[in-house]
């Protein structure tokens, strides 16, 4: 996406910052729950990420971003992340051995986790997920496609309505190194759904945090321990850049 596109983009779209009071299982490589908090009072609680455990709620919009009057910030900073040397599927893999790398990491799996897949999902688990997590995670695979068409506003069952889709656009990430085969990354989403052929599009930002580990020659993904996460801030807005997030470029897209 080119920065005009991102432009006019921030401009029609209606932004929310969601709470999800629920625990959706997605994936950051292995089990991540995404916590997004937006709660007026402060006292935020993020969700922690449970082996086998996954609930499911109706998330509650709270617009907390600019309006769309607002001028557009370009991001003050970019990072190019790296491609995967291989591919195992339609996921990229053999990330290097970098902060950067643990970053794309981080980036591919979050995204492949928006799904209303459970094959896809479980792809992406067997994938990106550390060996120690992954067959556990894996059989969570149902319960993750199931937390996501209920996010979309899909029922939980049956076939997917006509025209209903979830897509997911990473466009901001951050990291901290914790070591030369540990780093902890913050991944920023921009997610859309649609429940159903002529339902209007929801688009939401959602931070979802990760820690990727370097095993068997590859970033993989181990769930994370409950933390505070920074209210979500669309790029284009100067929040983005007091947060610190990294516009992502990937390739030629940005």
């Amino acid at each position: 996406m080119t920065l005009d596109l991102q432009h006019a983009a921030q401009r029609r779209m209606r932004r929310a910052v969601i709470i999800l009071v629920v625990l959706v299982l997605v994936l950051v490589a292995a089990l991540v729950v995404i916590a997004v908090r937006g709660d007026d009072s402060g006292s935020n609680k993020p969700a922690a990420a449970a082996p086998k455990e996954s609930t499911t709620a109706g998330p509650t919009p709270v617009p907390t971003l600019p309006p769309d009057e607002e001028d557009y910030v370009a991001p003050a900073k970019y990072v190019a992340l790296p491609d995967g040397a291989e591919r195992a599927g339609d996921l990229p893999v053999k990330f290097p051995h970098t902060p950067e790398g643990a970053a794309a990491m981080a980036v591919a799996s979050s995204r492949n986790a928006w799904s209303f897949d459970p094959a896809k999902l479980k792809a992406g688990i067997l994938t990106y997920s550390t060996a120690t997590y992954r067959d556990a995670m894996a059989t969570s695979a149902e319960n993750g496609a199931k937390g996501n068409r209920e996010f979309a506003g899909v029922p939980a069952t049956g076939p997917i309505p006509p025209g209903a889709a979830l897509n997911a656009w990473p466009i901001g990430v951050k990291w901290t190194v914790k070591g030369a085969d540990t780093v902890n990354a913050m991944v920023l989403l921009r997610v859309t759904s649609v429940s159903k052929e002529g339902a209007e599009p929801k688009t939401t930002l959602v931070v979802v945090p990760g820690r990727a580990v370097w095993e068997s020659g590859d970033w993989k993904g181990v769930p994370t321990d409950p933390m505070p996460l920074p209210d979500p801030a669309d790029i284009g807005t100067s929040k983005f850049n007091e947060d610190g997030w990294l516009a992502i470029q990937e390739g030629n897209r940005l």
